[in-house]
């Protein structure tokens, strides 16, 4: 049995080792000092009768020991996942997720509330369509217009500048004349129809560009816009093929230079002289005002006044 001892205590000390557990380790030690306090074959009879008895006890407790070593290692192989070292704890499972509940629907950048926009530019004398809710020729029309009274870029799209002015919009300034006229301001590069001394409606305008033409006849001419009062001199109804193309409703106030519809009407002044609108707002304007209504225009850059010896003006050449 002493000869077994020092055995049986490297198979506890190798068992802790694989198990990862310390276990056992006060067992060993005992164990050991046991096996190194057994006295030698030359001792006394009693010594041997009590090294023997302490030699039982301490394999007993070895036993013991081994037993429950090998039942908590097997329980803590259970509890630790594969690849982890014995002691490790466990490693904490990471905290769930919320519920993927996907991003709030959001209005792309410039998308706004359209039939709210043509409430609002109705209520304005800016827009006679039907609130429909689509973003049409006539809204991009009325929008357009908005924006050059409020002196912002005309591009008919609804950013945070022209959200702010349809908060705080301001009435237009009028020149002032007949109870039932046409103002057209160069400058800002919009026409106003008044009737009975009120504003009916304001439209976006497209004047003379100043740039240097070729006339039906061969010769050149500048394309500017007549200023100063003038009347309606004559109508026509529908489409009307001019020399320097396609105008649509004109309305003559002097020589050949109108108030037309037209598939071109930028936010700045790009005709050959005439003064052109939008082709439903012309269609529309053609049933607002008659032959002998006052027409005004003022303000702008590339304009002339009737009379004078400015390139072009004394031919009536400004159609388009």
């Amino acid at each position: 049995m002493r000869r077994c001892l020092p055995a049986l205590a490297c198979l506890l000390a190798l068992l802790c080792a694989l198990s990862g557990c310390r276990l056992g380790d006060e067992v060993v030690a005992t164990a050991r000092r046991g096996a190194s306090s057994v006295p030698g074959e030359q001792g006394s009879g009693r010594a041997e009768d009590s090294a023997a008895t302490r030699g039982t006890r301490a394999a007993r407790a070895a036993e013991k020991a081994a037993a429950e070593a090998a039942a908590r290692a097997a329980a803590a192989a259970r509890r630790t996942p594969a690849g982890t070292p014995g002691r490790s704890a466990a490693p904490t499972a990471p905290p769930a997720s919320p519920p993927t509940t996907g991003s709030p629907t959001r209005r792309p950048a410039g998308a706004y509330d359209v039939r709210a926009l043509q409430r609002e530019l109705t209520e304005l004398e800016y827009y006679v369509g039907p609130v429909d809710g689509r973003r049409g020729p006539a809204t991009r029309s009325a929008l357009m217009a908005f924006q050059k009274v409020h002196g912002l870029r005309a591009d008919a799209v609804v950013g945070p500048a022209t959200r702010a002015a349809l908060r705080s919009p301001r009435a237009p300034v009028l020149r002032g004349g007949a109870a039932d006229r046409v103002e057209v301001d160069l400058t800002r590069q919009v026409l106003y129809v008044v009737r009975g001394g009120v504003l009916q409606r304001v439209l976006p305008v497209s004047s003379g560009s100043g740039a240097t033409y070729t006339q039906g006849s061969g010769g050149t001419a500048v394309a500017l816009t007549p200023v100063g009062r003038f009347t309606v001199e004559r109508r026509v109804r529908g489409v009307r093929e001019a020399d320097l193309g396609t105008l649509y409703d004109p309305q003559y106030f002097y020589r050949g230079w109108a108030v037309h519809g037209s598939d071109s009407v930028p936010a700045y002044p790009a005709s050959h002289g005439c003064v052109r609108v939008p082709r439903p707002d012309a269609t529309w304007l053609l049933d607002q005002i008659d032959v002998g209504t006052e027409v005004s225009l003022y303000g702008g850059a590339h304009v002339f006044r009737a009379g004078s010896s400015a390139p072009g003006t004394d031919s009536p050449t400004g159609d388009t």
